[in-house]
């Protein structure tokens, strides 16, 4: 009995070893309604994205990519390295984060914001992220860096961390 309980605490192991080294991708930007901003989706999975839609996702590591619906949807593309579900998870509160509110006064006790456009990285986007009320500044940066990305007029490339 110890045998096949340890064989089976071997195989979760190796299983969820696998699914954490798995590399995902965010989506955000969605022109099909199925299909949510924010959505992770692991690296060459297969999406019932409709003939046409397109998605718009981006990897922690900065990679951004679009991917076009067909007939019989389409493929997510597999990304080289190492996944980081926590990465993952902070780029998609981070695409599904609320319009900003309007608030009066000074933020008192908390570290200032960087400016949006000094987020040239997935990396400083992310750090911003989980600074406190900083939220917005990394959700206008990630458009940013989308932009520049998919060669938005006068956007320069964005830095991706090899």
């Amino acid at each position: 009995m110890n045998a096949m309980k340890t064989s089976l605490i071997a195989l979760a192991l190796g299983i969820a070893s696998g699914i954490a080294g798995a590399a995902d991708y965010v989506v955000v930007r969605s022109t099909d309604a199925s299909i949510a901003k924010g959505t992770v989706l692991a690296a060459g999975a297969r999406v019932a994205l409709a003939a046409g839609a397109t998605l718009t996702l981006v990897s922690p590591g900065g990679e951004v990519v679009t991917v076009k619906g067909a007939a019989g949807g389409a493929q997510v593309p597999g990304v080289a390295g190492p996944g980081d579900s926590a990465a993952s998870a902070a780029l998609a509160a981070i695409v599904t984060r609320p319009p900003p509110r309007r608030s009066f006064g000074a933020m008192r006790g908390g570290e200032e914001c960087p400016a949006a456009d000094s987020l040239q990285t997935m990396e400083q986007i992310l750090a911003a992220s989980r600074q406190k009320g900083c939220g917005s500044v990394a959700q206008a940066a990630l458009e940013a860096y989308v932009d520049k990305a998919r060669g938005a007029p006068g956007a320069a490339a964005p830095a991706v961390k090899p």
